[in-house]
């Protein structure tokens, strides 16, 4: 299996999701523009909009 890796050291904050096809270290900023249209979702893998919606499911179903 083959990454690749990009150096997001200057996009602070990140957001690290842990989906079931790895670790994905995402700016704040990037999912910021998805959620406000800016950006497709499609830019997001399905795992990690998978694992994004769980997290949030678990959160609102306390």
């Amino acid at each position: 299996m083959t990454a690749t890796i990009h150096d997001i050291a200057d996009q602070r904050p990140h957001l690290m999701v842990v989906a079931s096809d790895g670790v994905h270290v995402l700016p704040h900023a990037l999912v910021q523009s998805v959620i406000d249209g800016g950006k497709p979702s499609s830019i997001l893998t399905e795992p990690v909009v998978q694992r994004i919606i769980e997290e949030w499911l678990q959160k609102v179903a306390e």
